[in-house]
This record gives structure tokens, sequence and C-alpha cells, in this order.
């Protein structure tokens, strides 16, 4: 259900500045509670430079959740998820890499379709709803993957133009 309602509201976000890095970096340490009962660590690097990035901080937060939930469910033998970013002049791309299984090149070509899962009981809607945020955040979602390996999505959000420095979020 929460799926159903994600997508309804996708097209209705209002993007302001925020810094990325200090949002991406609380969410991890709730995200870690997530991973501590799977035997599964998440590392963080590269959060601390991103700076301002306008976004919606539900709405986002709801998409790198997906990513976290994704990674855990592909590594039930425990392991390590890690959130990397990095910042242009112009964009900030942050990673989600699990040491799953990966995804074979025949799936990888669905996996954003709305309503194809592999998961039993799964809705199908998942990335198709995280692809939406990203795009309604001008930006895109772009996936790697390895059998045997693991995968990596790579997010994509266009850096904010700020003339004051970015709010701080506020615990909901």
């Amino acid at each position: 259900m929460q799926d159903y309602l994600s997508l309804v509201r996708v097209a209705q976000i209002e993007r302001t500045p925020h810094n990325l890095g200090a949002a991406v970096q609380g969410w991890a340490v709730e995200w870690q509670g997530l991973a501590a009962g799977r035997e599964v660590t998440i590392q963080v690097a590269g959060l601390a430079d991103l700076g301002a990035v306008a976004f919606h901080p539900n709405t986002l937060q709801r998409a790198l959740l997906n990513l976290i939930q994704n990674a855990l469910d592909a590594m039930p033998q425990g392991g390590t998820i890690t959130v990397a970013g990095r910042g242009t002049a112009t964009q900030v791309r942050l990673q989600v890499q699990d040491m799953g299984g990966g995804i074979s090149a025949e799936r990888l070509g669905h996996i954003f379709e709305p309503l194809y899962t592999t998961k039993p009981g799964g809705t199908g809607l998942g990335l198709y709803i995280v692809q939406e945020i990203l795009a309604a955040h001008g930006g895109q979602i772009l996936v790697e993957s390895v059998e045997g390996q693991g995968t990596t999505f790579t997010l994509i959000l266009p850096r904010a133009v700020v003339d004051t420095p970015p709010e701080p979020l506020r615990p909901v």
C-alpha cells in the first residue's frame, strides 16, 4: 500500500535546497538499525562535501530506503552496503552498492518497469517509484550489476543554485 501512495504523491513534491550529505548521513543511522539484525553493515563515504541539492526530504528518503531494502534482500548471508557521494559543479551522484548476487542481464532491462518483480509477494512498483522520484527531482537513476558480485545504483541529481545557505533538515 505504501508503494501505491508514494506513486500518487511523486508528482506533487516541492523541492527546497538542503545539505544532501548531512541528510543522507542522518538517514544512514536509521538504516543501520534495519541492517544490524541481518548481519549487514552500512558504510558511508564522500557525503561531507556534497553541498546543496534541491530535494523533498521525505520523498528522496523513501527512494533511498527502497534501494537499501532491496540491497538488504540481496544479501541474506550478510555483507556491506556502501552509500557513497561525489559532486561536480552541476550535479551530485549518490551510489548505493551491495555485495549481493547481482542481477542477470536479462532481468536488468526490466527492473524499472511498473509491475515487474522477481520477489514473491512483490508489487513490482519499488524501483519504478524510485525512478519516478528521481525524475520529479530533475535527476535520473542508473544501474550496474555483475552476477555474483553485486549491484550499484547511481542517483544523479542537479546541484541547487542557492544564494543563501541550505536549510537544515528537521526531524519528522
